[in-house]
């Protein structure tokens, strides 16, 4: 493998020889079915897109950069709300109704309380879950609560800025309970992630499920859904269909796309 320049990455399944009951040589690693360049994973079934109903104030640009993401590279995405014990619980259950409503299954839990994981559990059951998020929502505090190991740190909630100080050093695969079963690999954390590379703006609306759904355009697949006239998009937006919320992020998310495009 040194030889062909082929490194083994978290997530592999390998074959090895065993030399003594103890020590082994990694012989082949098993075709990929996937992997993820950020975190560096590979063999991942779905992602875990984290956000808090406050303290952070939720950066809904970024869930939905990471959805996009996770629609891109063809894996299942769950969102989960945490900190449903602070007042601005209400703030929370409108986000799980937002994501339910798109159809991506969604949870508002307490890891402070202890309350509402068992839903969450259920999905995370079997599967390799890679965690995703803005920092001090929880991510570690999920993985000290799931893990059958204690390995994460947690860090304050920065006085300046509300944002969560980076806890994470490293990607590992960390088991989850026999009764759960299933793996779950942390993020570095990080406030913005780069929307992958190969990713046309014009074809950005594929990624956002609800636009599918109302994309009965005058201009048909031609229509990015900003300035044409007669769009399905902009009418559901009208009719309450679409949230302006999701909408906004399509907006940021195409600009940036086109920007990139336009620069090389």
């Amino acid at each position: 493998m040194r030889q062909e320049e082929v490194k083994p990455i978290v997530g592999d399944r390998v074959l090895c020889e065993l030399l003594t009951p103890d020590t082994g040589v990694l012989t082949e690693i098993l075709p990929r079915r996937n992997f993820l360049e950020r975190p560096l994973v590979a063999n991942v079934d779905q992602v875990l897109v984290m956000g808090a109903a406050a303290q952070p104030t939720p950066n809904l640009v970024l869930i939905d950069r990471l959805l996009v993401t996770a629609e891109y590279l063809g894996l299942l995405a769950i969102v989960g709300i945490n900190k449903a014990d602070l007042a601005a619980s209400a703030t929370g259950q409108a986000l799980q109704q937002l994501y339910q409503g798109i159809g991506y299954p969604a949870f508002f839990f307490s890891l402070q309380a202890a309350d509402g994981l068992a839903a969450l559990k259920q999905h995370l059951a079997g599967h390799v879950t890679v965690l995703a998020g803005q920092s001090g929502v929880g991510k570690s505090s999920l993985l000290n609560a799931l893990s059958t190991r204690q390995v994460a740190e947690t860090g304050d909630i920065s006085q300046r800025g509300g944002a969560g100080r980076h806890t994470t050093k490293h990607v590992e695969l960390l088991p989850l309970p026999e009764t759960i079963s299933g793996f779950m690999v942390d993020t570095p954390g990080f406030s913005r992630l780069q929307l992958p590379e190969g990713l046309p703006a014009a074809e950005l609306n594929h990624y956002f499920p609800e636009m599918r759904q109302h994309s009965d355009c005058r201009f048909g697949n031609s229509c990015v859904h900003l300035q044409e006239p007669d769009c399905g998009v902009k009418a559901a937006l009208a009719a309450g269909l679409i949230a302006q919320s999701r909408y906004d992020s399509y907006q940021q998310l195409y600009a940036e796309l086109w920007e990139n495009e336009r620069r090389y």
